[in-house]
């Protein structure tokens, strides 16, 4: 099966071809060193466990569901669990839609910008920044970020804005979890 990164059916609709190219092109960054050979997997929504991860104030702020408008019909999500495990599920036009799972961590909340750090489960980490707005929303710099470059020190253009829809942690159901073939993953039980 091809990378779902990789494929723009997968970003097909009312996408705009800039946003299809950018969305494409963040996703690819953060989880480029995926195998191109992946399996879907079955998609349970199950509770996550509470860990010590979640005690921080940012955290718990963090934890739950996060959009960004993509098109005039499209979100991006990103769903934060409790236990450092991060969703990315992927506009679709489809009723399926597909997923990537990552590790995230908090590695600051006292730099300004706060930092994250991505993980993909082959242990690449791609560094970032995010920040609370005023009005709640969650702002996160994602273009151009790839395993082993420098953390970015500021927002650009094309930071994306996220909006806290729920304090759900769990992938939806209509969601197909892709993952690599790597047999050190580990997998929403």
């Amino acid at each position: 099966m091809r990378n779902p990164i990789l494929n723009f059916a997968l970003l097909s609709g009312a996408v705009p071809t800039f946003r299809k190219l950018f969305v494409s092109s963040l996703l690819l960054s953060l989880v480029g060193t995926f195998s191109t050979n992946l399996d879907i997997l079955p998609s349970t929504a199950q509770p996550t466990a509470q860990t010590k991860q979640a005690t921080n104030p940012i955290n718990q702020k963090l934890v739950g569901s996060w959009q960004s408008r993509v098109s005039s019909t499209q979100n991006l999500t990103f769903i934060f669990g409790p236990d450092g495990k991060l969703f990315i599920v992927l506009p679709s036009s489809s009723e399926k839609a597909q997923a990537l799972q990552l590790k995230y961590r908090v590695a600051s909340t006292s730099a300004k910008p706060m930092q994250l750090d991505l993980t993909t489960n082959n242990n690449k980490t791609a560094q970032t920044i995010f920040e609370f707005t005023p009005e709640g929303k969650l702002r996160m710099e994602l273009q151009g970020i790839e395993a082993g470059k420098p953390r970015p020190a500021t927002f650009g253009k094309g930071a994306l804005v996220f909006n806290k829809v729920s304090n759900n942690t769990t992938l939806p159901a209509n969601a197909q979890l892709r993952q690599t073939d790597n047999p050190n993953n580990v997998m929403p039980k």
